[in-house]
């Protein structure tokens, strides 16, 4: 058996969303005027990352180095990452965040070399400006670029689809896996559909599932 595992980041690698811990550092006002009108689905989540961000005046410097002080790695993502490698499963980070963030992060932890499937950002003192791949337009849930479409797309024929993820914008993806785990957001939105999945504290959590799957002993 063989994984096609896409990774969420923001939350699921990480400990803290970066994104969130940015906002809140940076632009706190738009946080406090935005969330609320996204919870309630009156704007997409990449309009509410849009308009949040324009608002964070700072440097990529003094970002990395919020993330890098406040969100930390969860704990077995390298070793996750090293096991994935050596047993021939294709591990890619699937995310809303940004590439300027998850690559500096991963490298600090010891994970190089893993492909990223990210939006990017332009940080200035006079505001940020967000970028995401364009999509095909059938997805509606407007995440940035569509999880499930990048899954539809890399996962080759015959693999086994593993999804972790923990927010809205891993739905579309999870729909698409065969095994997914689940935290935050994500378990609650999977539990209202019905949808099986594994909760995870660790990554040490997903790679005992994964093995056990593998062997044909769980």
């Amino acid at each position: 058996m063989t994984y096609f595992i896409a990774c969420d980041f923001d939350g699921t690698v990480t400990e803290r969303d970066t994104l969130f811990l940015i906002v809140e550092r940076y632009a706190p006002q738009a946080w406090k005027a935005i969330e609320p009108r996204l919870r309630r689905r009156e704007i997409t989540l990449l309009e509410a990352i849009v308009e949040e961000f324009r608002h964070v005046n700072a440097t990529l410097p003094e970002v990395l180095a919020l993330a890098r002080a406040e969100a930390g790695i969860r704990e077995g993502f390298p070793e996750f990452a090293r096991w994935a490698r050596t047993r021939g499963h294709q591990l890619v980070i699937v995310s809303a965040g940004f590439r300027a963030l998850i690559e500096p992060l991963l490298a600090d932890a010891g994970v190089e070399g893993l492909e990223i499937h990210a939006g990017d950002a332009e940080f200035t003192s006079r505001g940020t400006i967000i970028r995401y791949a364009e999509t095909n337009g059938e997805c509606t849930e407007r995440c940035g670029s569509c999880k499930g479409e990048i899954v539809r797309g890399l996962a080759p024929q015959g693999t086994v689809i593993v999804h972790i993820g923990d927010g809205f914008s891993d739905v579309c993806a999870s729909r698409e896996a065969q095994i997914v785990f689940a935290r935050g957001n994500l378990a609650r939105l999977l539990d209202r559909e019905a949808v099986p999945h594994h909760s995870f504290d660790t990554f040490f959590d997903v790679m005992a599932v994964l093995a056990r799957a593998e062997t044909g002993s769980g």
